[in-house]
């Protein structure tokens, strides 16, 4: 049992030495806009980006994602205490068009690299066996460049959208208890559908979605923390810093 809860944790909060952020979905509407977004994901996680557009359908994206978490295993008689983390950031550069009669669909491209750290323990142990053995350890240096197209249906108090993104992962580093280790699957496909909740200067968001390999490495021992299969549940909040500026700006006289 201790064996599948464990799997079911990785699937969830995405502990593996590939980590997804969820895709950035800004919706922008002309130049000098802005949206600043902070969310959460299980109780390790967290995620925030900033997207901007200099010009008319354009936009810049910066993204940063922190995961950490700490447990202790016995094994042999001896208990390990051991720390998990992932640290990477990312930017990206895309376009938006609001299309349909009443310019109420919103559609949006975006191209980007990233570059993150992690430095994690498998806790879960031989299939067999799970309180005998050694821990196994990753440490791992990598760049994943991506890219994403989303679209978005746009209505008074509420928007609710999908977005697909196809993400190539290089390593540069990548180690398996102190050994070099290869990975010969390096593609994900990470669909998602959101949701925004409000009008106003701050919304609330949700997401839901996968990552997924591009192909199953059924023979890999190491597939589940090399190139998991991983959910992405977030919620956050959106802050679009223009809306305060505008409602307070004075008010011109008639």
């Amino acid at each position: 049992m201790k064996r599948y809860l464990s799997l079911c944790w990785i699937a969830l909060t995405g502990c593996a030495v590939y980590v997804p952020t969820v895709p950035s979905t800004p919706l922008l509407k002309e130049k000098g806009d802005i949206e600043v977004t902070a969310a959460v994901r299980g109780l390790t996680s967290f995620e925030g980006s900033a997207a901007y557009s200099p010009v008319s359908h354009l936009l810049v994206v910066g993204e940063v994602a922190g995961q950490s978490s700490q447990g202790s295993e016995t094994r042999n008689n001896a208990t390990f205490n051991y720390r998990n983390s992932h640290r990477q950031a990312g930017l990206g550069l895309g376009m938006y068009r609001m299309i349909g009669k009443d310019k109420a669909t919103y559609f949006g491209a975006i191209g980007g690299v990233g570059f993150a750290r992690t430095n994690i323990y498998d806790a879960s142990g031989s299939v067999l066996l799970p309180l005998f053995g050694s821990l196994v350890h990753y440490e791992a240096n990598y760049t994943r460049y991506y890219g994403q197209l989303y679209i978005a249906k746009q209505s008074a108090g509420r928007s609710y959208g999908l977005s697909l993104r196809n993400t190539f992962v290089s390593y540069s580093k990548l180690l398996r208890n102190d050994e070099p280790h290869p990975s010969s699957n390096r593609f994900f496909l990470e669909p998602t559908c959101f949701v925004r909740i409000g009008e106003g200067a701050v919304q609330g968001l949700g997401t839901l979605g996968f990552s997924i390999p591009g192909h199953a490495e059924r023979q890999n021992q190491d597939r589940r923390n090399i190139t998991p299969t991983t959910m992405l549940i977030s919620a956050g909040v959106v802050v679009r810093p223009q809306l305060f500026w505008k409602r307070n700006q004075p008010q011109s006289p008639e």
